[in-house]
């Protein structure tokens, strides 16, 4: 009984912020589990141009570090304002989402390609990105 009352809720959340949701957390669980490493998940120009690892492209986006308490923040935030962005202002244009996600991606790795740290921001961004286009469309609304 409650397998299916957690699957309903599941299939519920709109689809890009399932997706999205349940990629991070697969790819923090992997890492977790000594299945892949942090370093083979990480932005690297070098190995994406000259070792065609294109797969760096998108899971530098998916890692939130080790399991704990930051994670599971960032999963909350994540979460809530990804579904609240996808229902309220991006309710039936599916497209437009995830061409703000491809846009902040890109946004985020040029940013970061730029500066002169190597320390990676793309998951401070990326929950910046999201919590300021909600904050964007609902002016008048708290963040919690």
């Amino acid at each position: 009984m409650a397998y299916q009352s957690l699957r309903l809720e599941y299939l519920q959340i709109p689809p890009v912020s399932r997706a999205y949701t349940t990629a991070c957390v697969l790819t923090t669980a992997a890492v977790q589990l000594e299945l892949i490493t942090p370093f083979q998940l990480y932005f690297n120009p070098e190995l994406i141009f000259k070792h065609f690892q294109i797969w760096r492209l998108i899971t530098n986006f998916l890692f939130f570090g080790p399991v704990g308490f930051n994670f599971l923040f960032n999963m909350i935030f994540l979460y809530r304002y990804c579904r609240m962005l996808e229902e309220g202002s991006f309710r039936g244009r599916t497209a437009d989402f995830v061409f703000m996600f491809l846009f902040g991606g890109f946004l985020m790795t040029q940013s970061d390609r730029m500066s002169k740290s190597k320390e990676l921001l793309t998951q401070v961004l990326q929950l910046d990105t999201y919590i300021f286009s909600w904050k964007m469309y609902f002016p008048i609304s708290l963040v919690e």
